[in-house]
């Protein structure tokens, strides 16, 4: 009962969440429809925004600009008076520049300075010496570009408080005679800004083109005087100029920034920013979308009640009645069947052809077992079969061996003899032999010893199929010096370059790797014997599924189209006369390298060389 409970729950889950999704599917198109718009009443709050904290900075810029021309006028008016900016009576000047202070609250003080930087005259003087202005940002732009000119903040050398100062040259027949200058009070700034009312959590800054704070709101006093120079809202801004950005604000706060120059004439000084943050740029707009997902989301929730409750009593209570019965016909009861099920026409057909089915499985596991059955006994008759056919083959094998030893002992007798009784002609008839008989005589011996090393040969060939492979990790460094070294008689004349790379190990039989090595080393050595310097060079690479090793030499080489010839038994590409070998050694190689589950081919070009590879699979198993 505990599968049939898991297996129906598994199905009603499954069954629950395609209902899920199909009541779903038609509330997918409301909410694209709805975060759809409420991304067109982002964009459009975000451009009236931008607009709104626009319209404010330049607002603000005018009334920044507003002070600026009245100082360009004031100062023009004064250096339109000869019997100021040229009198030499420091005292009378000071005395109408203080007259003027007073008149003008707004200002700190107006003055005079010589075209050296030396203060000639002022409203608010020093005790002792008159002090050089000339570092004063106000005097050098002025005196550089002969207009009226707008400085930074500064704190007053004269007045010791903040103020803006202004320039404006004075001229007479040689030149620049005098600048004239008037010090704003930096508090007015601020009080001007807070005349234009900001959007909703808006804040507005006046910077001059240093980076420092001439104004803002609110909290005027705690960053007015202040350099933010570094920041990246300064550097947007001084870059911007005239436009919008968004960036971190002066407090940390990510806000949408609108930036207005305030020119006086000549450049823009000082740079009027009002930003808003931007979690306040959507607000309407999120409201509205949380209240259409909470609208859509009690829409989803009835209807999936609805559903539910006629899904329960349509649908739900007879597939649990089915699947009951399936799991029951599952575990082995095929005398189950489903009841009859009335609640629709689908599922009455569906009960049918579920019964129909089960009795369809009753008689075929019925089938099944004559089948079982048969085959039982059929597996016992070919069990006996593969007993005999082993018992045949061990026979056979065994007949095999004791066919090669009989070859090899019946064979070499009379090899023997025809050797031995060739000498023994050729010794006692030595005199009365003339040299055309001698020849003969050592022909024979010649045949007669290689049909020994053939039938020598062909037996190691023969016993190489049946010899058993002992698979172990092979040393393939270690393993080829050992061959070197055994090869090292046929070197003695010889002049050989070597190259022999470090080699991976393997999983192979370390005797068979052996006779392969011996085999393709003893080759390469033999067919080089025409150069002067035979160079022999041995290498490996590794595959996904298998280690390739190759020997390569600068030898005579063959030509490509016999190279199907190269591996079989007594297959020679060359003539005997030219190199010695029995043809039997390269078959040698594939048969061993076959047996290990790799494969075996060569590549030459006549008079050029050859390369003889063969590889050894990575994980396959003896063979």
């Amino acid at each position: 009962m505990g599968k049939t409970d898991s297996v129906s729950h598994s199905i009603l889950g499954k069954f629950r969440t395609k209902l899920i999704v199909l009541v779903l599917l038609p509330v997918l198109p409301a909410l694209a429809l709805a975060l759809q718009r409420n991304f067109d009443q982002r964009r459009a709050e975000k451009q009236g925004i931008l607009h709104e904290i626009t319209s404010v900075s330049r607002l603000i810029a005018a009334k920044e600009f507003a002070f600026i021309k009245n100082a360009r006028q004031i100062l023009a008016t004064l250096s339109g008076l000869a019997f100021l900016v040229e009198q030499t009576n420091q005292p009378f000047c000071t005395l109408n520049f203080q007259n003027l202070v007073k008149l003008l609250p707004d200002y700190l003080n107006f003055g005079l300075i010589e075209s050296n930087g030396t203060l000639f005259a002022a409203a608010v003087m020093p005790s002792g010496q008159a002090p050089s202005l000339a570092d004063r940002s106000y005097f050098r732009r002025a005196a550089a570009s002969r207009k009226f000119a707008a400085g930074d903040f500064q704190i007053g050398r004269l007045t010791d408080q903040p103020a803006v100062n202004f320039g404006f040259p004075v001229f007479n027949e040689a030149g620049l005679h005098r600048v004239l200058f008037a010090s704003l009070r930096i508090d007015r700034i601020s009080d001007a800004m807070r005349e234009v009312p900001l959007p909703r959590g808006a804040v507005a800054t006046i910077l001059d083109q240093s980076g420092v704070v001439l104004g803002r709101i609110p909290e005027s006093e705690q960053w007015i005087g202040r350099s933010f120079q570094d920041t990246a809202l300064v550097r947007k801004a001084l870059r911007v100029q005239d436009g919008t950005f968004e960036s971190a604000g002066l407090d940390g706060i990510q806000r949408v920034y609108a930036v207005t120059p305030v020119r006086d004439g000549t450049a823009a000084r000082h740079f009027v920013i009002v930003g808003v943050p931007t979690d306040l740029l959507f607000a309407a707009a999120n409201q509205t979308l949380t209240g259409n997902l909470v609208f859509m989301a009690i829409v989803v929730i009835a209807a999936l009640a609805v559903s539910s409750f006629f899904a329960e009593r349509v649908f739900v209570r007879p597939i649990n009645h089915l699947a009951a019965a399936a799991d029951r016909l599952a575990a082995g009861d095929l005398q189950t069947r489903a009841p009859v099920i009335h609640s629709t026409t689908e599922f009455r057909g569906l009960s049918h052809a579920f019964n129909t089915m089960a009795v369809r499985l009753q008689e075929r596991d019925a089938d099944l077992s004559k089948a079982r059955d048969e085959i039982q006994r059929i597996n016992a008759g070919l069990e006996q079969m593969v007993i005999d056919r082993t018992a045949q083959l061990t026979a056979a094998n065994q007949e095999l061996e004791a066919f090669s030893y009989s070859v090899s002992h019946d064979l070499r007798a009379p090899l023997r003899h025809l050797d031995g009784f060739a000498e023994l002609l050729k010794r006692h008839q030595r005199d009365r032999l003339d040299e055309k008989g001698k020849r003969h005589l050592e022909i024979i011996g010649q045949a007669a010893r290689k049909m020994g090393v053939l039938i020598d040969e062909l037996l190691v060939f023969s016993r190489m199929g049946r010899q058993e492979m002992r698979r172990d990790s092979v040393d393939m460094d270690a393993l080829l010096r050992d061959c070197i070294r055994e090869l090292e008689p046929d070197l003695s004349s010889r002049k050989i370059e070597w190259t022999l790379p470090s080699l991976r190990p393997v999983q192979a039989d370390a005797a068979m790797l052996k006779q392969v090595w011996l085999n393709l080393l003893s080759n390469a050595i033999k067919y080089t014997r025409p150069r002067e310097i035979a160079r022999i060079e041995v290498g490996s690479r590794q595959s996904e599924s298998e280690q390739i090793f190759f020997v390569r030499d600068n030898g005579v080489g063959f030509d490509m189209k016999y190279a199907d010839k190269l591996f079989g038994v007594f297959q020679r590409l060359h003539a005997e006369s030219e190199f010695e070998g029995t043809g039997i050694g390269l078959a040698n190689v594939r048969r061993i390298i076959f047996r290990h589950g790799g494969h075996t081919r060569a590549e030459s070009t006549p008079d050029q060389g050859s390369t003889f590879y063969f590889s050894i699979p990575n994980d396959k198993q003896p063979g």
